[in-house]
């Protein structure tokens, strides 16, 4: 297998349910409505299962390999089951020692036995806010509507008193431009642990484009999540504080400088993932389900394939060889190597396995060219203006 594009990441969906009632979610208010037709919470044995198909996976085609711990919220899965997961991973890193595992939490349940079971298996975890509570509150509410900030922020608390603090990696935040550049920024640096990952939103794809009833030609002149994330961006190399980590922009200026550094969000050559739901099913990407109902299943499940035949399957396939699925308007970009075609979920319309660039491109556009701007003016080298054909950006983006 050498040579070949392989799968670096399973996010494994634990529970099928959530104890929160987020307006925007993709599983549970949007299209998909799988979570319906799969058994609220993983059995063991399937999640066991998983376990056999990994060791034999690794077995074949070694390497870096992450599990992510997800839902639904994975910490409703049941404690017991839970531990004996975590152990029996801990196992397998004696013959696969690169295995990490994650866990994406809402953070309402960081109780000391949880935390005790995670920090034992070596388990880390990020949590999801979307910026001070009065805009956090607007979207991520309990299933009676009220907030979940202060609840979620206590948790946090309570898990650093503890001793805890250090299996929590950061924050998750979906960008949100009604957050003025400046609150945003207050906003993490008065956290306890001042590291964020910002988020494109997900819902947006051909069918509901950000631009909603404007003309697209209005939108162009002033993307409204580019020109907030490159705000977002001055203001934080402005303010200059090294303790404030926002993951996103330090990836795009790594990149920039010439780091092979890639995320699900940038560059999109590759996407080695796989997901896991509750029923063993094996399906694409979360970004596959937000645009319709269904749209990440497929016929494959952890009886009856090898996670190694998933490459066979055309789904798996497009997300393996992403670079070679190009879109024809990005090939004259001068963002083409950071963007790829932007991010993947904004890439569908109405078709299975998309093939357009992303309906958010004239924010990527906007975002990318700000950050080189800035690095033209530090003296810094940025990657080249023009494509490889010489071309410069198309006409529509181009201003």
């Amino acid at each position: 297998m050498d040579g070949q594009p392989r799968f670096s990441s399973a996010v494994v969906k634990l529970t099928a349910v959530c104890n929160l009632d987020c307006s925007y979610c993709y599983m549970f208010n949007q299209s998909d409505q799988t979570f319906r037709r799969v058994p609220p919470l993983m059995a063991p044995e399937i999640a066991e299962a998983f376990l056999g198909r990994l060791d034999e996976y690794l077995g074949e085609s070694p390497g870096p390999f992450s599990i992510v711990l997800h839902g639904g919220e994975p910490t409703l899965w049941p404690l017991s089951s839970l531990e004996r997961f975590v152990a029996r991973i801990d196992e397998l890193r004696r013959a696969h020692p690169d295995i990490r595992v994650n866990m994406q939490t809402n953070g309402l349940r960081l109780n000391g036995p949880l935390l005790r079971v995670l920090d034992d298996g070596g388990v880390r975890i990020g949590v999801s806010l979307d910026g001070p509570a009065e805009y956090n509150d607007r979207f991520r509410v309990t299933k009676g509507g009220r907030g979940s900030y202060a609840r979620v922020m206590a948790q946090v608390e309570d898990a650093l008193a503890s001793g805890h603090g250090h299996i929590i990696n950061g924050f998750l935040s979906v960008a949100n431009p009604s957050i003025p550049a400046d609150t945003y920024l207050d906003w993490v640096e008065s956290l306890p642990i001042p590291r964020v990952d910002v988020l494109w939103p997900i819902e947006y794809n051909w069918s509901n484009p950000p631009w909603g009833n404007l003309a697209v030609e209005e939108y162009i002149r002033a993307p409204r999540y580019g020109t907030w994330m490159a705000r977002l961006f001055e203001r934080w190399v402005a303010r200059d504080n090294p303790d404030v980590i926002i993951r996103t922009f330090y990836d795009v200026v790594l990149r920039t400088l010439g780091s092979g550094r890639h995320t699900d969000s940038m560059v999109n050559d590759e996407l080695g993932l796989f997901v896991v739901n509750t029923d063993g099913a094996y399906e694409y990407p979360d970004y596959f389900r937000a645009h319709r109902d269904g749209g990440s299943r497929t016929r494959h499940s952890l009886e009856s394939s090898t996670i190694a035949g998933l490459a066979d399957d055309p789904g798996f396939s497009y997300c393996l060889r992403l670079g070679s699925h190009l879109p024809t308007e990005c090939v004259t970009c001068p963002h083409v190597s950071m963007c790829g075609g932007g991010f993947l979920p904004g890439r569908f319309g109405e078709e299975a396995i998309p093939t357009r660039r992303s309906v958010l491109c004239f924010d990527h556009y906007h975002f990318f060219a700000s950050v080189r701007r800035y690095l033209d003016r530090a003296g810094l080298p940025g990657w080249p203006v023009l494509t490889p054909s010489g071309r410069s950006a198309p006409a529509e983006i181009a201003s």
